[in-house]
């Protein structure tokens, strides 16, 4: 009885041993498998000679050097003047005739001619930016409107508008931490639909309002497809950058420096000292590296217990 008791015994112990073995046995494989396969999940790009830019996308509230003239009488307007072109002073832009009698219609002041015209006009006004335009900045609703030749005008009503494409305001709302970057005249940049052709612009005026800050920029040429228009998406550019850029998250810092991690051409990786010229939100321009050199833009899947130079 108690040899088989014993016998039992020494089964149940060395099942037990074979369970804890194999268990062990697998957690080795596990962590093995883990750390190679993180590191065989390395990521890497190319180092180019490329343009980055430091900058953020916003709306802004464009503002015209515009006045408006009314229709001297009711009548069929007849457009000599195209929609969006240039007239001089004293030039027949259009007539309005009725049953009694055909008036004449001239340019009162030099400038782009439109017939459109959206009931804020005199609320934005150029070179005057009130409290009250502040408060209302968001609120801003258009009553537009467009003549075309055809269309019957009443006595008094907006005609057209004469626009001075000399000057052209953009109004830009801005919480503190972006306003901190600008400073009164700094040159900045506008990008349109992320088209790369910039406008530049000079920050006339910061105004700091309540609880935001509102950037007015004085555009350095006349954008003339924003003749009708009120809203505008832009991308503001503070600076644009030249050189070797890599992403942000291949630049690592340890006590020794600045450094990034290079996959060499013998699919080696070593650790390569740089400096850093300038940084936006995703992109950095460095030195002490060439033109394609591959960098790894995850370094922390990698050992850097590397070569290091």
């Amino acid at each position: 009885m108690d040899k088989k008791n014993g016998s039992n015994q020494n089964k149940k112990i060395k099942f037990i041993s074979w369970k804890y073995f194999v268990f062990i046995t697998l957690v080795i494989i596990g962590l093995i498998s883990f750390f190679v396969l993180k590191e065989d999940n390395i990521q890497t790009t190319r180092i180019n000679y490329q343009e980055i830019v430091s900058g953020f996308e916003t709306e802004g509230l464009v503002i015209r050097d515009e006045k408006t003239f009314r229709a001297p009488i009711s009548g069929e307007l007849n457009i000599i003047k195209n929609e969006g072109e240039r007239a001089a002073y004293g030039e027949q832009i259009a007539y309005i005739e009725n049953e009694d009698q055909k008036y004449n219609i001239y340019s009162q002041e030099p400038g782009i001619i439109s017939y459109a015209h959206d009931g804020l006009e005199q609320s934005l006004r150029f070179g005057s930016i009130t409290p009250q335009l502040l408060d209302n900045y968001d609120d801003f609703e258009r009553n537009y409107k467009q003549y075309v030749s055809g269309n019957r005008v009443e006595k008094g009503a907006i005609l057209y508008r004469g626009i001075n494409n000399y000057n052209q305001y953009l109004l830009i709302e801005v919480e503190d931490d972006k306003a901190h970057m600008f400073k009164q005249n700094e040159i900045v940049f506008l990008d349109r639909n992320n088209e790369k052709k910039y406008i530049k612009a000079k920050v006339k005026k910061i105004y700091g309002y309540k609880d935001m800050n509102y950037l007015l920029l004085d555009l350095n040429y006349y954008v003339k497809e924003w003749n009708n228009i009120r809203w505008v998406d832009i991308k503001l550019i503070k600076n644009i950058y030249e050189g070797l850029a890599v992403p942000n998250s291949s630049i690592f810092k340890t006590a020794t420096g600045t450094k990034i991690l290079l996959y060499t051409f013998d699919n080696e990786i070593k650790i390569k000292n740089v400096n850093v010229i300038e940084t936006t939100n995703n992109w950095s321009i460095i030195e002490n590296v060439e033109i394609g050199d591959k960098v790894i833009i995850n370094p922390e899947n990698v050992n850097y217990g590397r070569n290091e130079n």
